[in-house]
């Protein structure tokens, strides 16, 4: 495959590694100038130097180049949406934030995993891009995870053990601690817990629960697609909970199908609204890298074979 094909050298890139950074400086009218670049590298120890590089068409080469100073900023994991902020051209990219100078001159964002403040040393040209290098006058580490950037996505650093089980546990109750179904068996709890008093809170059981969501996927069925249907999402309805729906006009039966009713679609509205104010609830307690990570992993897992299905 030739080099000069773009496309395929870009994709080849994007199998590297990186990560991401904000490169900030101000211009010659003082004027505060940050972007994005995950063009970053090491260049010496002694004396400290780094480089990254900037497009020549870019609309801030010229305030780079008559620049004494500028800043590396290494994003930390939780700061995807500033560097998709930095990213964005037409934009006031340091609005509502609180921006001082470092001691090298150049605007400083707080909350990096590390930051390089440098003095302006040389500029390459490096065909379309010019390679700015700088000697760091001045550093700071947070110790905070970093943001990664690979194949057009961000990611996050795995920072558990190699192995999830420890070849010897000195408690065997332990075990719990590292057994994936356990984990998943009190990941589900938390996530359904404040769910779950809400729908009881309106005299549902989990069964009664799960025949309505199983029943607002569509409209109407009849009970053996319904049993089916509520399977395919790994539950297990009794028949008993269609019945007693019934009895109580939440669901109705139009010959051999099966509706919610009105009193059955509010409800269901209503379980929803608090489902989905739930999820937003740990959705911000994740990183979006590892939101999507997790939502991958446990995808991944349903589709595994299980034990008994395997052992056939």
């Amino acid at each position: 495959m030739l080099a000069s094909d773009k496309h395929a050298f870009r994709t080849a890139l994007g199998r590297f590694v990186t990560g991401v950074t904000i490169v900030t400086t101000r211009d010659q009218d003082g004027k505060a100038i940050g972007l994005t670049a995950n063009s970053f590298n090491s260049v010496s120890l002694d004396p400290p130097m780094v480089l990254w590089s900037l497009a020549l068409g870019s609309p801030n080469i010229a305030a780079f180049r008559h620049s004494r100073a500028w800043a590396v900023h290494i994003l930390s994991a939780d700061q995807e949406d500033l560097s998709n902020r930095f990213a964005t051209r037409g934009i006031d990219k340091f609005d509502g934030l609180d921006i001082q100078d470092g001691p090298e001159g150049a605007p400083l964002i707080p909350g990096c995993a590390a930051r390089f403040g440098c003095r302006s040393a040389f500029e390459y040209e490096g065909g379309d891009h010019a390679i700015f290098v700088g000697e760091v006058l001045d550093l700071s580490d947070s110790g905070l995870q970093p943001l990664v950037f690979h194949d057009g996505r961000y990611g996050g650093v795995f920072s558990g053990e190699k192995s999830a089980l420890p070849a010897e546990l000195p408690d065997r109750g332990e075990f719990g601690r590292y057994f994936i179904g356990h984990l998943l068996n009190r990941a589900y709890h938390t996530a359904f817990v404040g769910l779950r008093r809400e729908y009881q809170r309106r005299g549902l059981r989990s069964s009664e629960y799960s025949v309505i969501v199983a029943l607002g996927l569509g409209e109407g069925c009849a009970r053996s697609d319904l049993i089916q249907r509520a399977a395919n999402g790994g539950v297990d309805l009794p028949t008993a909970a269609i019945d007693g729906l019934i009895t109580r006009g939440i669901i109705m039966a139009d010959g051999d199908r099966l509706h919610l009713t009105g009193e059955g679609r509010s409800l269901l509205t209503e379980l929803m609204a608090v489902a989905q104010a739930f999820q937003l609830r740990l959705e911000d307690g994740l990183a979006p890298y590892e939101l999507s990570q997790l939502t991958a992993l446990l995808q991944k897992l349903c589709n595994l074979e299980s034990p008994s299905t395997a052992s056939r």
